[in-house]
């Protein structure tokens, strides 16, 4: 069975929205809601579908696909008083995003859950924040974390331990 762009997006649906939410940050956050930019990478998803050689590497793909409309985001957004309905246009897809999570108080609880994430990563320090955000909500190996940081894997994996008990602190667990 051949992968489809609506499969893998579905698949990794959670995934994505953790990404996008989390590298938003709370000034963004208010501007724009979360579920909006995993619209525009869905669709984004499905136009360059074609430029993916592996399909066991989507996963990979679509997290990289979704950091780069948030950096984009944050560069063309951020700091700007408000949006500009001249560069806004409507954008026409056949994508259904079918939406399974099981109601509003299930949905509340989660946007609740990723903001006490959020707020917690905020007051780790930078290379915390990274390492976190890189292993464990982008799903990235060490390795590739290690290239991105400038550092050595075994230095990425005690930096992981590390943020991960300072995560641990900031939640109170």
């Amino acid at each position: 069975m051949t992968l489809t762009p609506e499969a893998a997006f579905e698949q990794y649906r959670e995934r994505l929205l953790s990404v996008i939410y989390l590298r938003m940050g709370p000034n963004l956050r208010v501007r724009m809601d979360p579920e909006d930019v995993l619209q525009e990478v869905a669709i984004e998803a499905v136009h360059s579908w074609d430029t993916l050689s592996d399909p066991a590497n989507a996963g990979a793909w679509l997290v990289t696909l979704a950091r780069r409309k948030v950096a984009r985001i944050l560069r063309d957004q951020l700091g700007v008083a408000a949006r500009d309905p001249r560069r806004e246009h409507a954008v026409k897809t056949e994508l259904p995003l079918p939406d399974r999570r099981s109601g509003p108080v299930t949905q509340a609880d989660r946007k609740d859950r990723l903001e006490l994430l959020a707020q917690a990563l905020e007051r780790l320090s930078d290379d915390h924040r990274e390492v976190v955000l890189g292993m464990k909500i982008e799903g990235l190996p060490a390795k590739a974390v290690a290239e991105r940081m400038g550092r050595s894997e075994n230095a990425i994996h005690l930096l992981l331990s590390r943020a991960l008990k300072r995560l641990a602190e900031e939640l109170q667990l």
